[in-house]
């Protein structure tokens, strides 16, 4: 155990702020938290506290994760998650409602955010957990952005401001439904791969391709008269692994030397 923790490299907190908060946004790539932002991020107060609550939520979920669960069972490990960040969420209810009291049933909601789910599965226990509080903070900032970008944008068309207490008349009143979240959501999406791929284009690539599931799912026969498709790899039965991380742990336990024989 002690020798596997010395090969694997320190995760640097530029590579995973670069590509896990703004390359590789979990939100605008992956499709990943975006029911909390839509239903509750409806003011600028809002999103920084869905904000502040995930960066708590995904801190403890992934450190717990590095520590004390990396070899129980999946399915103990994903209801450790849910009872865990559940406490965590109890814990810090005074702190989050002080930043904004409007929140409601969302607040707990958080506790079962796919995104706590996904980075635990797919980094977290998998790596150490110095690693691991890289990935929840760069993670939670990537989230938190777009959290309080999309709360500004609703509470200034909603009620003609961004950060003061809204206590005028609405302007628009369905700005604060659901689907304006989505569609600004969408905005931000659009406008985020343009920008990737003008200035970034070696970064640009899709999140979750066809070729990537071929990779890990046998063909199954597609019916009478057809003839049973080969895989290129082994099937897994990892269903996380169909999601392509922001950066995956092979970019991190990989050797440098390896890395660079792949890279030729």
């Amino acid at each position: 155990m002690a020798k596997n923790k010395k090969e694997q490299p320190k995760l640097k907190f530029r590579t995973a702020l670069f590509k896990g908060s703004f390359i590789h946004n979990p939100v605008l790539t992956q499709v990943i938290g975006i029911c909390p932002i839509v239903a509750a991020a409806t003011t600028t107060k809002n999103g920084i506290a869905l904000a502040v609550m995930t960066l708590l939520l995904l801190v403890a979920a992934e450190m717990l994760t590095s520590l004390f669960l990396k070899k129980i069972p999946r399915w103990v490990r994903i209801a450790v998650y849910t009872l865990s960040s559940a406490l965590v969420t109890a814990l810090f209810e005074p702190f989050i409602t002080s930043i904004s009291s409007n929140l409601g049933i969302y607040l707990y909601l958080l506790s079962v955010n796919a995104l706590i789910v996904i980075r635990c599965e797919k980094f977290a226990c998998r790596t150490t957990v110095r690693n691991s509080l890289v990935d929840a903070v760069a993670c939670s900032v990537g989230f938190g952005a777009v959290s309080i970008i999309v709360g500004a944008v609703r509470e200034f068309i909603t009620y003609g401001t961004v950060f003061p207490e809204a206590d005028a008349l609405p302007k628009i009143t369905a700005s604060a439904l659901p689907f304006v979240g989505l569609l600004i959501l969408g905005i931000l999406a659009a406008l985020h791969k343009a920008y990737i791929i003008r200035f970034h284009p070696t970064e640009e690539r899709d999140t979750f391709s066809l070729s990537s599931v071929e990779e890990k799912i046998l063909l199954k026969d597609p019916g009478l008269g057809h003839k049973k498709k080969k895989s290129r790899k082994k099937a897994s039965d990892d269903s996380f692994d169909l999601i392509r991380p922001r950066y995956s742990i092979e970019d991190v336990v990989t050797k440098k030397t390896e890395r660079e024989d792949s890279d030729a």
